[in-house]
Protein backbone atom coordinates (compact mmCIF):
# COMPACT_ATOMS: atom_id res chain seq x y z
CA UNK A 1 0.00 0.00 0.00
CA UNK A 2 2.69 2.24 1.03
CA UNK A 3 4.97 0.96 -2.16
CA UNK A 4 1.77 2.17 -4.49
CA UNK A 5 1.16 6.02 -2.94
CA UNK A 6 4.73 6.36 -3.28
CA UNK A 7 5.00 5.83 -6.45
CA UNK A 8 1.42 7.61 -7.42
CA UNK A 9 3.76 10.37 -5.55
CA UNK A 10 6.34 10.03 -8.30
CA UNK A 11 3.85 10.48 -11.23
CA UNK A 12 2.15 13.60 -9.80
CA UNK A 13 3.91 17.06 -10.03
CA UNK A 14 2.47 20.54 -8.65
CA UNK A 15 2.89 23.68 -10.30
CA UNK A 16 6.26 24.63 -9.32
CA UNK A 17 7.80 21.07 -9.95
CA UNK A 18 6.31 20.76 -13.42
CA UNK A 19 8.25 24.11 -14.00
CA UNK A 20 11.30 23.19 -12.96
CA UNK A 21 10.67 19.87 -14.74
CA UNK A 22 10.12 21.48 -17.84
CA UNK A 23 12.74 24.26 -17.54
CA UNK A 24 10.18 27.03 -17.78
CA UNK A 25 8.96 29.90 -15.62
CA UNK A 26 5.51 29.32 -13.65
CA UNK A 27 4.54 32.52 -15.79
CA UNK A 28 5.28 30.27 -19.02
CA UNK A 29 3.79 27.04 -17.57
CA UNK A 30 0.21 29.21 -17.07
CA UNK A 31 0.33 30.17 -20.45
CA UNK A 32 1.05 26.94 -21.96
CA UNK A 33 -2.34 25.99 -19.85
CA UNK A 34 -4.29 28.45 -21.54
CA UNK A 35 -3.24 27.86 -24.77
CA UNK A 36 -4.17 24.34 -24.09
CA UNK A 37 -0.15 23.01 -25.15
CA UNK A 38 -0.33 21.59 -21.27
CA UNK A 39 -3.53 19.76 -19.42
CA UNK A 40 -3.57 19.41 -15.88
CA UNK A 41 -4.71 16.30 -14.21
CA UNK A 42 -6.45 18.56 -11.56
CA UNK A 43 -6.97 22.42 -11.20
CA UNK A 44 -8.77 24.10 -8.00
CA UNK A 45 -8.13 26.84 -5.45
CA UNK A 46 -5.85 24.11 -3.54
CA UNK A 47 -3.31 24.16 -6.55
CA UNK A 48 -2.83 22.25 -10.19
CA UNK A 49 -1.41 18.56 -10.36
CA UNK A 50 0.30 17.64 -13.79
CA UNK A 51 0.51 13.99 -14.25
CA UNK A 52 4.19 12.81 -15.66
CA UNK A 53 3.29 11.73 -18.90
CA UNK A 54 2.00 15.01 -19.64
CA UNK A 55 5.13 16.42 -18.95
CA UNK A 56 6.98 14.44 -20.50
CA UNK A 57 5.33 14.87 -23.48
CA UNK A 58 5.56 18.40 -23.57
CA UNK A 59 9.13 18.10 -22.35
CA UNK A 60 9.67 15.86 -25.42
CA UNK A 61 8.60 18.91 -27.61
CA UNK A 62 10.70 21.22 -26.58
CA UNK A 63 14.32 18.97 -26.14
CA UNK A 64 13.30 17.77 -29.56
CA UNK A 65 16.14 20.36 -31.36
CA UNK A 66 18.85 20.21 -28.27
CA UNK A 67 19.39 20.65 -24.61
CA UNK A 68 18.53 24.33 -24.93
CA UNK A 69 16.61 24.56 -27.68
CA UNK A 70 13.05 25.67 -27.88
CA UNK A 71 11.20 25.53 -30.96
CA UNK A 72 8.91 29.16 -30.89
CA UNK A 73 5.07 28.49 -29.78
CA UNK A 74 3.89 31.25 -31.97
CA UNK A 75 6.41 31.63 -34.86
CA UNK A 76 9.01 28.82 -36.22
CA UNK A 77 11.86 30.51 -34.68
CA UNK A 78 14.23 28.30 -33.05
CA UNK A 79 16.88 28.50 -30.84
CA UNK A 80 19.08 26.48 -31.46
CA UNK A 81 22.06 27.45 -30.89
CA UNK A 82 24.16 29.70 -28.58
CA UNK A 83 24.25 33.01 -30.20
CA UNK A 84 20.72 32.96 -30.11
CA UNK A 85 20.04 32.27 -26.68
CA UNK A 86 22.68 34.23 -25.30
CA UNK A 87 20.65 36.81 -27.62
CA UNK A 88 17.98 36.36 -25.66
CA UNK A 89 19.39 36.97 -22.18
CA UNK A 90 21.10 40.06 -23.31
CA UNK A 91 17.81 41.56 -24.80
CA UNK A 92 16.06 40.59 -21.32
CA UNK A 93 18.36 42.15 -19.28
CA UNK A 94 18.74 45.38 -21.69
CA UNK A 95 14.40 45.76 -20.84
CA UNK A 96 15.40 44.98 -17.05
CA UNK A 97 17.82 47.58 -16.29
CA UNK A 98 16.67 49.92 -18.92
CA UNK A 99 20.45 50.44 -19.90
CA UNK A 100 22.10 50.88 -23.47
CA UNK A 101 23.70 48.47 -25.14
CA UNK A 102 26.83 50.47 -25.06
CA UNK A 103 26.75 50.45 -20.83
CA UNK A 104 24.84 47.14 -20.56
CA UNK A 105 27.83 45.10 -22.44
CA UNK A 106 30.78 45.62 -20.37
CA UNK A 107 29.13 44.47 -17.44
CA UNK A 108 27.19 41.13 -19.35
CA UNK A 109 30.95 40.39 -20.99
CA UNK A 110 32.42 40.28 -17.18
CA UNK A 111 29.70 38.31 -16.45
CA UNK A 112 30.09 35.72 -18.96
CA UNK A 113 33.23 35.00 -17.26
CA UNK A 114 31.74 33.47 -14.48
CA UNK A 115 28.19 31.82 -16.12
CA UNK A 116 27.42 29.74 -19.01
CA UNK A 117 25.30 33.29 -20.55
CA UNK A 118 23.99 30.81 -23.15
CA UNK A 119 21.51 28.95 -20.97
CA UNK A 120 18.36 30.18 -20.28
CA UNK A 121 16.81 31.86 -17.53
CA UNK A 122 14.56 29.31 -16.44
CA UNK A 123 17.13 27.46 -14.50
CA UNK A 124 16.46 27.99 -10.68
CA UNK A 125 20.45 28.23 -10.61
CA UNK A 126 21.48 30.24 -13.41
CA UNK A 127 18.39 33.27 -12.52
CA UNK A 128 19.56 33.66 -8.97
CA UNK A 129 23.22 34.06 -10.42
CA UNK A 130 21.81 36.71 -13.00
CA UNK A 131 19.81 38.52 -10.24
CA UNK A 132 22.90 38.32 -7.15
CA UNK A 133 25.02 40.01 -10.09
CA UNK A 134 22.48 42.74 -11.37
CA UNK A 135 20.59 43.46 -8.29
CA UNK A 136 17.22 42.62 -9.46
CA UNK A 137 14.75 40.21 -8.20
CA UNK A 138 14.48 36.51 -9.65
CA UNK A 139 10.56 37.06 -10.51
CA UNK A 140 11.30 40.22 -12.57
CA UNK A 141 13.81 38.76 -14.60
CA UNK A 142 10.87 35.37 -15.03
CA UNK A 143 8.34 38.46 -16.24
CA UNK A 144 10.95 39.77 -18.67
CA UNK A 145 12.25 36.52 -19.90
CA UNK A 146 8.65 35.61 -20.49
CA UNK A 147 7.96 38.78 -22.68
CA UNK A 148 11.00 38.60 -24.43
CA UNK A 149 10.51 34.71 -25.14
CA UNK A 150 7.64 35.47 -26.84
CA UNK A 151 9.26 38.39 -29.10
CA UNK A 152 11.67 35.88 -30.25
CA UNK A 153 9.22 33.54 -30.62
CA UNK A 154 7.72 35.64 -33.28
CA UNK A 155 10.82 35.97 -35.60
CA UNK A 156 10.43 33.37 -38.71
CA UNK A 157 12.53 29.68 -38.85
CA UNK A 158 14.88 31.34 -41.39
CA UNK A 159 15.83 34.28 -39.87
CA UNK A 160 19.32 33.98 -37.90
CA UNK A 161 21.20 36.15 -35.21
CA UNK A 162 24.88 37.12 -36.25
CA UNK A 163 26.90 37.71 -32.74
CA UNK A 164 30.40 40.14 -33.04
CA UNK A 165 32.99 38.17 -33.87
CA UNK A 166 31.64 35.51 -35.23
CA UNK A 167 32.61 34.52 -39.26
CA UNK A 168 29.44 35.37 -40.74
CA UNK A 169 29.65 39.67 -38.75
CA UNK A 170 30.54 42.05 -41.48
CA UNK A 171 34.42 42.66 -41.73
CA UNK A 172 33.26 46.84 -42.38
CA UNK A 173 30.57 46.88 -39.56
CA UNK A 174 33.38 45.14 -37.18
CA UNK A 175 36.01 47.41 -37.07
CA UNK A 176 33.56 50.50 -36.21
CA UNK A 177 32.82 51.72 -32.25
CA UNK A 178 28.98 51.51 -33.30
CA UNK A 179 28.99 47.47 -34.34
CA UNK A 180 26.29 46.21 -31.87
CA UNK A 181 27.17 42.86 -30.20
CA UNK A 182 24.27 40.86 -32.52
CA UNK A 183 22.69 41.99 -35.41
CA UNK A 184 19.61 40.39 -36.36
CA UNK A 185 19.52 39.55 -40.16
CA UNK A 186 16.54 38.72 -42.68
CA UNK A 187 16.73 37.34 -46.30
CA UNK A 188 20.30 36.39 -48.40
CA UNK A 189 22.63 36.08 -45.71
CA UNK A 190 25.43 35.70 -48.18
CA UNK A 191 25.39 39.84 -48.59
CA UNK A 192 27.03 40.21 -45.11
CA UNK A 193 29.89 39.13 -46.76
CA UNK A 194 30.06 42.24 -49.57
CA UNK A 195 32.72 44.33 -49.32
CA UNK A 196 31.34 46.55 -52.37
CA UNK A 197 28.85 48.84 -50.68
CA UNK A 198 27.23 52.19 -50.81
CA UNK A 199 24.50 53.98 -48.57
CA UNK A 200 22.15 56.04 -49.84
CA UNK A 201 20.78 58.38 -47.15
CA UNK A 202 18.64 61.97 -47.62
CA UNK A 203 15.36 63.44 -46.69
CA UNK A 204 11.96 61.41 -45.93
CA UNK A 205 10.56 64.61 -47.84
CA UNK A 206 12.40 64.69 -50.78
CA UNK A 207 12.29 66.64 -53.94
CA UNK A 208 11.09 65.00 -57.15
CA UNK A 209 14.62 66.14 -58.44
CA UNK A 210 16.28 64.28 -56.01
CA UNK A 211 14.59 61.00 -55.95
CA UNK A 212 15.38 60.75 -59.72
CA UNK A 213 18.88 61.46 -58.86
CA UNK A 214 18.87 58.56 -56.56
CA UNK A 215 17.34 56.64 -58.83
CA UNK A 216 20.18 57.04 -61.40
CA UNK A 217 22.96 56.75 -59.04
CA UNK A 218 21.73 53.62 -57.10
CA UNK A 219 21.28 52.18 -60.95
CA UNK A 220 24.80 53.16 -62.02
CA UNK A 221 26.10 51.68 -58.58
CA UNK A 222 24.60 48.16 -59.18
CA UNK A 223 25.49 47.92 -62.57
CA UNK A 224 28.86 48.38 -61.09
CA UNK A 225 29.00 45.89 -58.92
CA UNK A 226 28.11 48.03 -55.78
CA UNK A 227 26.27 46.74 -53.09
CA UNK A 228 22.96 49.99 -52.42
CA UNK A 229 22.85 50.54 -48.53
CA UNK A 230 19.65 52.46 -47.14
CA UNK A 231 17.48 52.76 -44.32
CA UNK A 232 14.14 51.96 -45.36
CA UNK A 233 12.89 55.23 -44.52
CA UNK A 234 10.19 57.25 -46.74
CA UNK A 235 11.89 59.50 -49.78
CA UNK A 236 15.52 59.04 -50.34
CA UNK A 237 15.96 55.47 -49.09
CA UNK A 238 12.65 54.12 -51.02
CA UNK A 239 13.75 55.33 -54.10
CA UNK A 240 17.18 53.91 -53.81
CA UNK A 241 15.84 50.09 -52.95
CA UNK A 242 12.67 50.31 -55.50
CA UNK A 243 15.43 51.24 -58.41
CA UNK A 244 17.57 48.45 -56.74
CA UNK A 245 14.66 45.94 -56.57
CA UNK A 246 13.32 47.11 -60.62
CA UNK A 247 16.35 46.49 -61.90
CA UNK A 248 17.74 43.05 -60.01
CA UNK A 249 20.25 44.67 -57.99
CA UNK A 250 21.44 43.67 -54.52
CA UNK A 251 20.52 45.92 -51.90
CA UNK A 252 20.78 46.09 -47.53
CA UNK A 253 17.73 47.94 -45.66
CA UNK A 254 19.30 48.84 -41.95
CA UNK A 255 16.16 49.75 -40.51
CA UNK A 256 15.53 51.33 -36.99
CA UNK A 257 13.17 48.47 -35.49
CA UNK A 258 12.88 45.03 -35.38
CA UNK A 259 12.58 42.20 -37.69
CA UNK A 260 8.92 41.95 -36.70
CA UNK A 261 8.14 45.56 -37.36
CA UNK A 262 6.95 47.38 -40.80
CA UNK A 263 7.77 50.84 -40.40
CA UNK A 264 6.50 53.24 -41.82
CA UNK A 265 3.48 51.13 -42.73
CA UNK A 266 3.22 52.72 -46.65
CA UNK A 267 6.90 50.75 -46.90
CA UNK A 268 5.88 47.67 -45.71
CA UNK A 269 5.56 46.10 -48.92
CA UNK A 270 9.40 47.17 -50.48
CA UNK A 271 10.41 45.75 -47.00
CA UNK A 272 8.88 42.94 -47.85
CA UNK A 273 10.38 42.69 -51.36
CA UNK A 274 13.89 42.72 -50.08
CA UNK A 275 13.70 40.23 -47.61
CA UNK A 276 12.73 38.14 -50.58
CA UNK A 277 15.47 39.74 -53.18
CA UNK A 278 17.64 41.03 -50.53
CA UNK A 279 18.54 41.65 -46.81
CA UNK A 280 17.17 43.36 -43.90
CA UNK A 281 19.41 43.84 -41.02
CA UNK A 282 18.36 45.33 -37.42
CA UNK A 283 20.86 45.74 -34.30
CA UNK A 284 17.57 45.48 -31.63
CA UNK A 285 15.69 42.59 -30.27
CA UNK A 286 12.39 41.83 -30.95
CA UNK A 287 12.03 42.25 -27.47
CA UNK A 288 12.99 45.96 -27.83
CA UNK A 289 10.29 48.33 -28.17
CA UNK A 290 10.84 50.93 -30.76
CA UNK A 291 12.05 54.55 -29.07
CA UNK A 292 12.66 57.59 -31.31
CA UNK A 293 16.88 56.95 -30.69
CA UNK A 294 16.59 53.97 -32.28
CA UNK A 295 16.79 55.32 -35.69
CA UNK A 296 19.84 57.74 -35.25
CA UNK A 297 21.58 54.76 -34.14
CA UNK A 298 20.52 52.76 -36.93
CA UNK A 299 22.55 55.32 -39.26
CA UNK A 300 26.34 54.23 -37.39
CA UNK A 301 25.09 50.75 -38.58
CA UNK A 302 23.80 51.90 -42.15
CA UNK A 303 27.59 53.67 -42.40
CA UNK A 304 29.82 51.17 -40.50
CA UNK A 305 28.27 48.66 -43.48
CA UNK A 306 29.03 50.84 -46.18
CA UNK A 307 32.37 52.58 -47.96
CA UNK A 308 30.63 55.46 -49.09
CA UNK A 309 27.56 56.94 -48.05
CA UNK A 310 25.97 59.82 -50.53
CA UNK A 311 23.83 62.27 -48.82
CA UNK A 312 20.91 63.27 -51.64
CA UNK A 313 19.32 65.56 -50.36
CA UNK A 314 18.69 66.83 -46.80
CA UNK A 315 17.95 69.61 -44.71
CA UNK A 316 20.15 71.76 -42.09
CA UNK A 317 19.01 69.21 -39.57
CA UNK A 318 18.24 66.42 -41.69
CA UNK A 319 18.56 62.90 -39.82
CA UNK A 320 20.76 61.74 -42.51
CA UNK A 321 23.50 64.26 -41.51
CA UNK A 322 23.79 61.89 -38.12
CA UNK A 323 24.94 59.50 -40.70
CA UNK A 324 27.31 61.88 -42.69
CA UNK A 325 28.93 62.10 -38.72
CA UNK A 326 29.43 58.67 -38.31
CA UNK A 327 31.01 57.84 -41.94
CA UNK A 328 33.39 60.59 -41.25
CA UNK A 329 34.37 59.47 -37.91
CA UNK A 330 34.77 55.92 -39.50
CA UNK A 331 36.57 57.45 -41.79
CA UNK A 332 34.24 56.53 -44.76
CA UNK A 333 33.78 58.48 -47.20
CA UNK A 334 30.86 60.94 -47.45
CA UNK A 335 29.77 62.62 -51.00
CA UNK A 336 27.59 65.05 -51.75
CA UNK A 337 25.96 66.31 -55.11
CA UNK A 338 26.61 69.80 -56.78
CA UNK A 339 23.37 70.51 -56.13
CA UNK A 340 23.83 70.93 -52.83
CA UNK A 341 26.39 72.80 -52.75
CA UNK A 342 24.55 75.24 -54.53
CA UNK A 343 21.65 75.67 -52.55
CA UNK A 344 21.31 79.31 -50.68
CA UNK A 345 18.97 77.92 -48.12
CA UNK A 346 21.60 75.73 -46.39
CA UNK A 347 24.85 75.61 -44.97
CA UNK A 348 26.10 71.87 -44.65
CA UNK A 349 27.31 70.86 -47.28
CA UNK A 350 30.38 73.42 -47.25
CA UNK A 351 31.16 72.43 -43.86
CA UNK A 352 31.23 68.60 -44.87
CA UNK A 353 33.37 69.39 -47.49
CA UNK A 354 35.92 71.27 -44.83
CA UNK A 355 35.57 67.98 -43.25
CA UNK A 356 36.67 65.82 -45.84
CA UNK A 357 33.57 65.17 -48.37
CA UNK A 358 33.38 64.89 -51.72
CA UNK A 359 31.34 66.62 -54.50
CA UNK A 360 30.30 65.13 -57.33
CA UNK A 361 28.27 66.28 -60.46
CA UNK A 362 27.20 63.03 -61.99
CA UNK A 363 26.73 59.39 -61.56
CA UNK A 364 30.14 58.49 -62.87
CA UNK A 365 31.70 61.41 -61.13
CA UNK A 366 30.61 58.80 -57.93
CA UNK A 367 31.84 56.40 -59.23
CA UNK A 368 35.43 57.94 -60.41
CA UNK A 369 35.71 59.03 -56.54
CA UNK A 370 35.35 55.64 -55.25
CA UNK A 371 38.23 54.52 -57.83
CA UNK A 372 40.56 57.54 -56.53
CA UNK A 373 39.31 56.65 -53.04
CA UNK A 374 41.15 53.09 -53.66
CA UNK A 375 38.45 51.49 -51.64
CA UNK A 376 37.53 49.11 -54.13
CA UNK A 377 40.05 46.91 -56.50
CA UNK A 378 40.79 48.11 -59.83
CA UNK A 379 38.92 45.33 -61.43
CA UNK A 380 35.69 45.89 -58.69
CA UNK A 381 33.92 48.52 -60.61
CA UNK A 382 33.26 48.11 -64.54
CA UNK A 383 32.18 51.37 -65.77
CA UNK A 384 28.60 51.41 -67.55
CA UNK A 385 27.51 53.09 -70.44
CA UNK A 386 26.47 56.69 -69.64
CA UNK A 387 22.88 57.61 -69.24
CA UNK A 388 21.05 59.59 -72.26
CA UNK A 389 19.05 61.53 -69.86
CA UNK A 390 17.50 64.98 -70.33
CA UNK A 391 13.92 66.02 -68.68
CA UNK A 392 14.58 69.26 -67.85
CA UNK A 393 15.95 68.89 -64.31
CA UNK A 394 19.32 70.38 -63.02
CA UNK A 395 22.28 68.99 -64.75
CA UNK A 396 23.72 67.20 -61.73
CA UNK A 397 23.35 63.29 -63.02
CA UNK A 398 22.01 64.05 -66.21
CA UNK A 399 24.96 62.42 -68.44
Amino acid sequence: MEDNKARLAEQLYFSKEAAEYLGISPQRLNQLIKEGKLNPLKKNSSGTIFHIDELKKRKDELSSFNSYGWKAEKGTFIFDSDIKREALNFAVLLNVTGMSEKKLEPLFEAFSKSTDVTRFLTNDEVISQYSEYFGYPVEMLKVEFDRAYESFCNLRETDDIIKRGDLEYPKQLAKTEQAPRFIYIRGKRELLQENRTVALAGSRKASERAINNTARLAKKLGENGIVIVSGLAKGIDAAAHMTALNNDLNTIAVIGTNLNCYYPSENKEIQEQIEDKGLVISQFSPAQKTERWFFPLRNGVMSGLSLATVIMEAGETSGSLKQADFALKQNRLVIIPSSAMENQMITWPKRYVQRGAKVANTPSDVIDILKHASIFEEDEIIESKHYNVNNGLSPYWEE
